[in-house]
């Protein structure tokens, strides 16, 4: 049985079958291994500017935002310090409200459930630099 060679991850799949091959080719470690290698090729080709990237947005920043119980945690223990210390407590964001319920079937863009001041501040800077000059 003839076994399918990726070149990415530079391994042998053990079967040949369009299953197993779809299944590599949804896999964690190939889309990191694919993006990387054309990062490397347009890095070469000098069409990769990282000054350009807009949001600077990892994962470590994702998770400090994201509802757990250690957020929660953390931001009611500092609430109330701020409250024991009689200092006037700041709001990082305002409250926001999840969007309303849609139909089944339809999902929302991800700028609807997180729009934010930053996001804010580099739509505005995004638009200065292509609003034409007067």
């Amino acid at each position: 049985m003839p076994k399918y060679y990726c070149d990415y991850c530079k391994i042998y799949l053990t079967h040949d079958t369009m299953s197993v091959r779809k299944s590599h080719l949804q896999g964690k470690t190939h889309i990191k291994k694919y993006c990387a290698y054309y990062e490397e090729k347009a890095k070469q080709l000098g069409i990769w500017d990282l000054s350009e990237n807009q949001y600077d947005i990892d994962l470590d920043y994702i998770y400090s935002r994201m509802p757990s119980r250690a957020n929660f945690i953390k931001n009611k223990l500092r609430k109330e310090e701020l409250e024991r210390t009689g200092k006037p407590i700041e709001e990082d964001e305002p409250l926001c409200l999840p969007p309303p319920p849609v139909p089944a079937g339809e999902t929302l863009p991800p700028s609807v459930l997180r729009y934010a001041e930053e996001d804010q501040k580099a739509i505005a800077v995004h638009m200065a630099r292509e609003a034409p000059s007067l």
